[in-house]
């Protein structure tokens, strides 16, 4: 594949400085050559071709907002489908199995289960998702596990959302089937928002 693919499907090492810069001199090229387009008195914009056509063309000259409206029809409508396939090689065809390859099986490596060192078991891995109570002190900057009479850690026991699950494990816990009602706060939340 050369790296210079319209769909982007380059994977360049970035310690390869040349392949580099090829690319981004072609990701920032200008989509026309304005070298060789000008503006006329009249108003109108000449573009000169590349090569002459077979007819002995070699410009087109046009106004400015016809010229716009060339290059925008160039431009393709958001997921659009930019390669076509016909025929046995079509999305659907009946035949494609037997002509295009399937995907190869990919070989997964079997990780260890403990290490060779220690013979402890491996770390998990790292959360793909923050706990609530992470995300309520990074966005409010409010630590709901911090305990409001000892200062302490609290951790959380249960998850319940059913009311008769919340009495059967209150009362497991030896608390009131309900909980005490909150008492609404007296003043306006303030929140120190430059606080880390």
């Amino acid at each position: 594949m050369s790296d210079t693919n319209v769909h982007a499907q380059v994977c360049i090492d970035g310690r390869d400085r040349k392949r580099l810069e090829r690319v981004c001199r072609y990701v920032a090229r200008p989509p026309l050559a304005q070298d060789r387009l000008e503006l006329h008195g009249d108003g109108r914009v000449r573009y000169s071709f590349k090569s002459a056509w077979k007819d002995g063309t070699c410009a087109v000259l046009l106004d400015p907002l016809d010229l716009i409206a060339r290059l925008c029809a160039l431009i393709p409508p958001p997921r659009f489908h930019m390669l076509r396939y016909h025929g046995v090689l079509a999305g659907n065809a009946t035949a494609r199995a037997e002509v295009v390859p399937g995907r190869e099986p990919v070989a997964q490596e079997q990780l260890p289960l403990f290490t060779p060192a220690d013979g402890g078991p491996l770390e998990p891995p790292p959360p793909t998702r923050h706990p609530w109570a992470w995300l309520l002190r990074r966005v409010f900057a409010v630590d709901i596990a911090r305990c409001p009479k000892c200062d302490g850690r609290m951790r959380l026991l249960d998850v319940v959302t059913d009311p008769g699950d919340i009495a059967r494990v209150l009362a497991g816990r030896g608390q009131a089937a309900r909980a005490p009602p909150r008492r609404p706060p007296t003043g306006q939340l303030e929140l120190d928002l430059g606080a880390a």
